[in-house]
């Protein structure tokens, strides 16, 4: 995959190049985190990609990447609101559904794109959307964005995998919270604390929101730890850089990132929470 054309963290091209190369793209994505403008550029690079006749896709110039940057692909088709709310209708879902089983005009695929789907669809558009989703046609890619995985059904999350943006928006105070607990846990020697912090993670939506977050925070603990400059310092960082090792720090934002790719292949919740804390356990009792 080509990504001259964005810039985006390197697990995320890591998660990506690796889908495009085992053929294994998902039919849906979600695209939460970072501003509405950076989802909605996110989009646009994954649509050129979808329609893209080169090699290295996307390769942005020939006449299908750019079809997409005018909106005018023929196979690349933006759900429309309705409404002063502009939302997304049963009506408009049923007609994609319709529409989708229909072959490509041009392209390998087709895609649709679902716009801020936690604000602008209701319960009944969704349930639509969810029925679409267990039957899928061939080669189409539905993307979705979203600001929060929480407006977002469980039934429709677990069919969707998500991916997220480098968050450039202020995280709420309960995330931190529980993210903080979690590094807490980590490093007491008690082990009930640890479980009682992962504890939190009950849900797909919200695993998703305070994983990234306990990642961001050993990143900033590892950087401390060699001594390099920081705007801000986090106190339980500064506390992680002094009682854990460089090559422990790496480990544990290794196993985040492990656990936020088993969240996004749908392992089961309570599953995850008892390998993490195994992970979290084994990496800080080891001897190195």
């Amino acid at each position: 995959m080509n990504f001259s054309a964005i810039s985006l963290r390197e697990e995320l091209k890591g998660q990506l190049s690796s889908m495009e190369q085992s053929r294994r793209m998902p039919h849906a994505l979600v695209i939460t985190g970072g501003s509405h403008a950076s989802r909605e550029e996110f989009v646009r690079f994954l649509c050129m990609w979808a329609v893209c006749k080169e090699a290295d896709k996307p390769c942005t110039e020939c006449s299908a990447c750019i079809k997409v940057k005018s909106g005018n692909h023929i196979d690349v088709y933006t759900a429309k609101g309705t409404g002063k709310t502009d939302s997304i209708s049963v009506d408009e879902i049923r007609n994609i559904t319709r529409d989708s089983i229909v072959i490509p005009n041009d392209a390998d695929r087709k895609v649709y794109i679902l716009t801020d789907a936690d604000k602008r669809m209701n319960q009944e558009a969704l349930n639509a959307f969810l029925k679409t989703l267990e039957e899928p046609a061939q080669n189409i890619l539905f993307l979705l964005t979203a600001e929060s995985l929480k407006a977002l059904p469980q039934t429709i999350l677990s069919r969707c995998t998500a991916l997220t943006l480098e968050n450039d928006v202020s995280i709420s105070a309960e995330i931190y919270e529980d993210a903080v607990n979690i590094l807490k846990g980590i490093v007491d020697t008690n082990e009930l604390e640890l479980l009682k912090a992962t504890a939190v993670l009950s849900t797909r939506a919200k695993a998703l929101e305070i994983l990234p977050v306990v990642r961001s925070m050993l990143c900033d603990a590892l950087s401390l730890s060699v001594n390099a400059p920081r705007a801000e310092e986090d106190q339980v960082c500064r506390v992680l850089s002094k009682k854990l090792t460089k090559s422990k720090l790496i480990a544990l934002m290794d196993a985040t990132s492990d656990a936020i790719s088993k969240v996004n292949r749908n392992v089961g919740l309570t599953l995850l929470s008892t390998w993490l804390c195994g992970e979290y356990r084994r990496i800080t009792s080891c001897a190195t």
